[in-house]
């Protein structure tokens, strides 16, 4: 039979164990943590404050509640924090310089790809990926890869039809005289197609379609039209027929609309608008 009355005994000595309180084994815990020991405040270097310098917006440091010093204790744990971060970053540099693709591929889809997502978060909190996420994360890209490369055929193929060679030597020309006159962004509208010299790439002409809200559907690189996916089947026909005869393209475009074709504003003297054209840009543009 147990005596409970023994419980509080030493059995090498039968001498009673004193108790010990939760009091005295939070004053060991404190002893040991530095006691009364203060030390400068991590957080804010000891000044017990915490804010902007350059908006003087002072507030009291959270960490040390303003008084600019913690205990020994914070102070370990302070460090530990600072430890374990810094190990955690050598980790994924370590760990990223050993498969920069993997995670370049990775970032470049994760705003969309639920699983890179997963794979980055992971990463970030253990500063690496296992051999496992490593396998499944390479599967993934190839398969997105594939994907992308798929439909990047489709569109190819969809666009090399409405893509071809165009004679647009009279329009170019029309163009350089109207630089010469001093026109600095010169513009060029038909009554769908409006063409534009490209700012950064010399020799580059880019087309909008009125029929698409304006839209940009494509450019003339070197005389060949090369058709954005948004491009009406229609349009290398019409862009043919326009450098054809840019010219006439130019007035149909102010007879129909009553705006200059070169300018843009509106004709309201009679020759002008017979002629499609204001006098001041038919000599500008050579028309």
């Amino acid at each position: 039979m147990i005596d409970f009355n023994d419980l509080d005994t030493d059995p090498n000595t039968l001498a009673a164990v004193a108790a010990t309180s939760s009091e005295a084994i939070r004053a060991a815990a404190h002893i040991v943590n530095g006691g009364d020991a203060s030390f400068p405040c991590p957080k804010c270097k000891g000044s017990g404050r915490w804010g902007s310098a350059r908006s003087y917006d002072w507030r009291p440091c959270f960490k040390c509640g303003g008084k600019g010093t913690v205990s020994k204790g914070v102070v370990a744990a302070a460090r530990g924090k600072a430890t374990k971060a810094a190990n955690l970053a050598e980790a994924k540099a370590e760990f990223e310089g050993s498969n920069p693709t993997l995670m370049a591929d990775l970032r470049a889809i994760a705003s969309w790809h639920s699983f890179s997502r997963e794979l980055l978060g992971k990463f970030d909190q253990y500063g690496s990926l296992t051999t496992g996420q490593v396998v499944a994360a390479l599967n993934s890209i190839a398969k997105v890869k594939e994907g992308q490369a798929a439909r990047a055929a489709a569109r190819n193929a969809e666009n090399a039809g409405k893509s071809g060679e165009v004679g647009v030597e009279r329009i170019t020309a029309l163009f350089a005289t109207a630089s010469a006159a001093g026109l600095k962004k010169p513009v060029f509208r038909t009554e769908r197609l409006t063409i534009k010299p490209a700012k950064t790439h010399p020799g580059t002409l880019y087309l909008t379609d009125k029929a698409l809200a304006d839209a940009y559907v494509g450019k003339i690189v070197a005389g060949k039209f090369e058709a954005r996916r948004e491009a009406k089947p229609d349009t290398l026909a019409l862009l043919c027929s326009i450098a054809a005869d840019p010219m006439k393209a130019a007035t149909e475009y102010g007879r129909s609309t009553g705006e200059c074709g070169c300018c843009g504003r509106e004709l309201t003297d009679p020759a002008s608008v017979k002629a499609g054209i204001g006098p001041i840009c038919a000599r500008k543009w050579g028309i």
